[in-house]
């Protein structure tokens, strides 16, 4: 495990999860040159598995900060305060991050780690029963505080949106029916079903863009090598590859 920045060492005493070799060939990388990473346990997109942080997200962003041989550290963290880091400090990216509209002039982009779509869904058996978007609007609809999907319930016409500190709630409040819906990506839907849990799709909501977002304060050329890098492994096969282990 590396040192952690002066910046995040306070973070890191709250609740962070910190991992990831971040290399300098040649020796030890200066505080100000590490890039720090901040994600989300959020699987299959990003989780802790066996003291290191995996997921289709993580192990692209992984193999992109290999072949560009950027120093970095990667952090678990709550979700609003990882975007939060990212959106306020230098050198700092977030991942796995929905490019929305709201967010689009807040930070530069590396993309896309992945395309997918954004499901509402509700708990099996709770004839919760909207015919589409426009008719589910009138449902008590739960997500994450700062998750991309607040923006686009709002931007729906959602007024009754229920927000948690973070999705293991929310899930726990839809199979409980404080909330009749829920909005997730299609990925961690299939994942809740692969896990057992209760639950089914009634509507895609929006079909999104997942990428790196990283604070505006980035040198450009880091963001570009990343760019190259993740363009790269689009083209050889990897990011397949990398998607094909999570199903």
């Amino acid at each position: 495990m590396m040192r952690m920045s002066k910046a995040f060492a306070a973070v890191a005493m709250l609740s962070a999860f910190v991992l990831g070799p971040g290399l300098l060939a040649g020796g030890q990388a200066k505080a100000s040159e590490v890039l720090q990473l901040t994600t989300e346990q959020y699987a299959p997109f990003n989780f802790e598995q066996d003291g290191e942080i995996a997921g289709l997200g993580a192990d692209q962003v992984r193999e992109i900060m290999r072949r560009t041989g950027i120093a970095y550290e990667m952090t678990l963290l709550p979700w609003s305060r990882a975007i939060g880091l990212a959106g306020s400090q230098p050198m700092t990216c977030v991942f796995t991050t929905a490019h929305t509209v709201d967010r689009d002039q807040r930070f530069k982009w590396v993309e896309p780690l992945l395309l997918e779509r954004t499901l509402l869904i509700r708990a099996a058996g709770s004839g919760i029963n909207p015919q589409d978007v426009e008719s589910a609007t009138g449902y008590r609809t739960g997500t994450q505080t700062g998750d991309y999907t607040v923006e686009l319930l709002r931007n729906a016409g959602f007024n009754d949106i229920d927000l948690a500190r973070d999705l293991d709630l929310t899930l726990r409040k839809l199979l409980n029916g404080r909330v009749d819906l829920m909005a997730v990506s299609e990925s961690y839907f299939h994942q809740l079903q692969r896990n057992g849990a209760p639950v089914e799709d009634v509507a895609v909501l929006y079909e999104q863009v997942f990428s790196i977002a990283c604070s505006p304060q980035t040198p450009d050329d880091i963001v570009a090598r990343m760019q190259a890098a993740l363009t790269a492994m689009i083209e050889d096969g990897t990011q397949a590859e990398i998607h094909s282990r999570y199903n």
